[in-house]
């Protein structure tokens, strides 16, 4: 028979650093237990109950990793931009990447036995079974936590999505291009306690300043500037 968990599957999803092996193990030993399933150690569910699930975590991934973008406070993206880093975000292609950081023999715990017996473990699969997992941490956890745990695993796929990274060099490419030098960026004020500052940069070339941003590091207030200086002279990511 499974034991119980000693830890919550709630602090384990809200944890800093989340471990996922013990987040899966958890939540197999709580949802097995529940259903009265006690001869397994997979998430033993039928391919119909998966692909609801499925559906239900496509939803939850979508909001979740929506609202992180909507309320983004160090750049603030605009529709078009959010749609697009959704659109790369919530893919099979990378959820599929993202099972991949994980032991396998963990991950295919969570694949039901109608099919794993396929034995194929494409994109499709390992993409819709991340979702599926979501859809039933919601289920059980609630919204809350479940983007709590999404936001924490998901950090490094979101910072990789953000167009903001390259514009520093797509300006820089720009300007040595048609001016033969590089722009500058020259910090123009800075408030807020020591702690917690925020900076204000100005970027410019040509003998000309093009654009202005400001940010909570160096390199976010650098960024917007870029930012606003690529929209200025009509050329964006």
């Amino acid at each position: 028979m499974t034991r119980s968990p000693l830890i919550s599957l709630k602090d384990l999803l809200t944890a800093p650093d989340p471990d996922f092996n013990q987040v899966v193990n958890t939540f197999i030993c709580g949802y097995n237990t529940a259903h009265g399933i006690f001869d397994t150690d997979h998430w033993d569910i039928t391919k119909e109950d998966w692909q609801r699930y499925e559906f239900l975590g496509d939803s939850v991934l979508n909001l979740v990793i929506a609202q992180y973008l909507f309320e983004k406070t160090d750049v603030i993206l605009d529709e078009g931009e959010m749609t697009k880093i959704l659109s790369r975000v919530v893919s099979n292609r990378l959820l599929d990447a993202l099972t991949h950081q994980y032991e396998k023999s963990i991950v295919t715990r969570l694949i039901p036995r109608s099919i794993g017996e396929q034995k194929t473990y494409g994109e499709r699969i390992t993409g819709g079974l991340f979702e599926a997992f979501l859809g039933a941490l919601y289920c059980e956890a609630g919204l809350d936590d479940v983007a709590v745990f999404v936001r924490a695993i998901m950090k490094n796929a979101l910072d990789t999505c953000n167009p903001d990274q390259n514009r520093i060099g797509i300006l820089q490419e720009y300007v040595q291009k048609n001016f033969k030098n590089l722009p500058e960026y020259t910090e123009t004020i800075r408030t807020g306690p020591d702690h917690k500052p925020l900076f204000t940069y100005e970027v410019f070339f040509n003998s000309r300043v093009y654009g202005e941003g400001s940010g909570d590091s160096k390199l976010l207030a650098k960024q917007a500037a870029a930012k606003r200086a690529l929209e200025k002279i009509g050329k964006t990511p």
